[in-house]
């Protein structure tokens, strides 16, 4: 049998949720708020990422991933989970990329990169503010968190 369809082991007796419960899509407001050691941050050009980040940076200039370029960067994010699981990704120009994308298109970028995330066992995180988006896109973007 195939590893995907193998049975997963059922839930545990233990009903509360433990605080080290592992999350794959986590919207934060600063870079500073994300608690890991290594991340690889899609962000814009100049963006300042803490020592043992890697920054990948996404910009119009020639010679970067450009904003259009969603299918390029889900390629490198999708390698970068399969090879490293335990390091996560940082989203941190969504805005821009939406702007650049339109919403809809962002959106499903984002599903794809959280499907990937679940599926290797990755964390991303968006780091963006609340107040960028109106009601019902800030809405979707926080059950990409569920």
């Amino acid at each position: 049998m195939l590893n995907v369809f193998k049975p997963r082991a059922g839930p545990s007796n233990d009903s509360t949720p433990s605080s080290k419960e592992k999350h794959h899509f986590k919207i934060v407001q600063l870079i500073r708020d994300i608690p890991e050691k290594r991340a690889v941050v899609i962000g814009r050009a100049g963006t300042e990422v803490p020592g043992r980040w890697r920054l990948i940076p996404v910009s119009s200039v020639k010679g970067y991933f450009g904003p259009r370029e969603l299918h390029r960067i889900l390629e490198g994010i999708v390698e970068h989970l399969k090879a490293n699981p335990n390091v996560p990704i940082v989203i941190a120009c969504p805005e821009y990329l939406a702007i650049y994308n339109g919403f809809e298109s962002f959106i499903k970028f984002l599903h794809i990169v959280r499907d990937y995330a679940i599926l290797t066992g990755g964390r991303v995180y968006l780091v963006t503010d609340p107040m960028a988006w109106d009601l019902k896109q800030m809405s979707l973007l926080r059950r990409l968190e569920t």
